[in-house]
């Protein structure tokens, strides 16, 4: 029983896979889905078909997707039809095709050895043209006429030679007004061109024609785009769709943070950008987007005194760029706030040395010092640091900190009273003030404090206030 069960789904199974296939991978095929009819042609190398329709629309598929060994089998089933026009324009395309590299092959190829193949390509693509012209002369005003105008314009375009291109296209539109690959053809030459009003004209008609093309969606969003925040909302759209058709796609994701980005939004950007990185690391739009807004993201956790959310974004980041001042100041204070103070010397130190007149990093590395008990250098550190930035109040406080613990007490109570008259904020001069009393009652200026003064809180106080 079992065994006639497995024929039954079987049979039943081959007949939902093969019915109607060759008109959806001609579907496929017009709306330049290619790859999606791949996993469609591969099930007839396990389940073959005797369909011609199918042989012919895989063979397109396979050398339309780099598949070139895949597609010459198909044709070897095929060769008792190679009096039909499809197998001769098959035929034709097919020797291109087969030449051809992914774009990530090409990038690999040394210069020598590019040239080298553009070469063979540009030859390839002449010869092939002759033989499209002689094909046109007798079919023209066929279905394969069509395809192979549409063919004759890619190749004139692979050659780069956009303006017999453009014209073939045109005329592809004027006679066959649904022709996706020709308004496709156009909106990209009216881009290269600079004609950005008709190049969305024609991207526009392609997206209408073929509903799943990221293509044409992602260049109509990058338009939007350029044309100002009146257009955001349309560039959403189009953004939106193209993610919804693949959320893995680079490109997209890039050009959602820009949006996210342009319309005042950098930290939603971030995650966009951080997964394009994720899943291409040579992402460059992502990377230069990363590096401009980083010091953005970690400002605002440290504003928000998230030191250890700060410190985990800044190691999570820090590959994107080249590890430096910037990055070890951070670091430092972040350290500095969570009371890893050896952690926080060693990166403060960094800066120091290669910035010596940075105030910030100064200051910073002297409280780290002054936590571990390293008085004397902590005091020379502050002493500096207001002789740099005579303005900053925090700079006299801590000096008297580190002042208070060297049992300088007239010193002390004289650089918290300088403190004071800078520090900006009510509570900070109070407490400034209230330091001011206490160090004047321990030595007799004052009346004695009534209460025994508390060891101060050395790293209490926000790093960049």
């Amino acid at each position: 029983m079992k065994r006639y069960s497995l024929i039954i789904f079987l049979l039943s199974s081959f007949s939902d896979l093969t019915f109607g296939s060759a008109d959806l991978l001609r579907q496929l095929l017009q709306e330049n889905r290619s790859e999606e009819a791949v996993p469609i042609c591969r099930q007839y190398e396990v389940l073959p078909s005797r369909d011609e329709g199918v042989n012919f629309a895989c063979a397109w598929v396979y050398f339309r997707t780099f598949r070139a060994n895949a597609a010459e089998l198909l044709m070897q089933k095929l060769k008792n039809s190679s009096s039909l026009p499809e197998y001769q324009l098959l035929k034709i395309y097919g020797n291109v095709a087969s030449q051809l590299l992914p774009s990530d092959s090409l990038k690999k190829l040394e210069p020598t050895a590019r040239q080298q193949y553009d070469d063979k390509i540009k030859l390839k693509l002449t010869e092939a043209q002759r033989e499209l012209q002689r094909f046109l002369d007798q079919y023209k005003t066929t279905p394969m006429g069509k395809l192979a105008q549409e063919l004759s314009a890619e190749f004139y375009e692979m050659k780069g030679q956009l303006e017999p291109a453009a014209f073939l296209y045109r005329g592809l539109i004027a006679e066959h007004p649904r022709s996706g690959r020709a308004h496709w053809g156009l909106g990209r030459y009216y881009l290269a061109q600079g004609d950005i009003r008709r190049a969305k004209g024609a991207l526009e008609k392609t997206a209408e024609l073929w509903p799943k093309h990221i293509g044409s969606r992602y260049n109509l969003a990058l338009i939007s785009i350029a044309e100002g925040p009146q257009s955001y909302r349309e560039a959403a759209r189009w953004l939106a769709e193209a993610f919804k058709l693949d959320n893995a796609d680079i490109g997209v994701l890039e050009q959602i943070g820009v949006l996210l980005e342009a319309s005042g939004k950098p930290m939603a950007a971030l995650k966009y950008w951080q997964r394009a990185l994720q899943l291409n690391p040579q992402a460059a739009i992502a990377s230069k987007k990363l590096q401009q807004n980083f010091a953005i993201v970690i400002q605002d956790l440290m504003v928000k005194k998230k030191w250890k959310e700060a410190l985990e974004k800044i190691d999570t980041f820090s590959p994107l760029k080249e590890e430096g001042d910037e990055l070890s100041l951070q670091r430092g204070i972040c350290y500095r706030h969570l009371s890893e103070f050896q952690k926080a010397s060693q990166q403060l130190a960094f800066v120091v040395q290669n910035a010596p007149e940075n105030p910030v990093a100064i200051r910073e590395l002297g409280i780290a010092k002054l936590n571990l008990k390293q008085t004397d250098e902590a005091l020379k550190l502050f002493q500096k640091a207001t002789q740099i930035e005579k303005s900053e109040g925090w700079n006299f406080a801590w000096l008297g900190f580190a002042l208070e613990a060297k049992k300088d007490y007239l010193r002390a109570t004289e650089a918290w009273n300088q403190a004071a008259s800078l520090l900006k904020e009510p509570s900070e001069i109070k407490q400034a003030l209230e330091k001011v009393v206490r160090l004047e009652q321990r030595t007799g200026t004052r009346g004695v404090a009534s209460k025994p003064e508390k060891e101060p809180k050395l790293d209490s106080k926000p790093a960049n206030e």
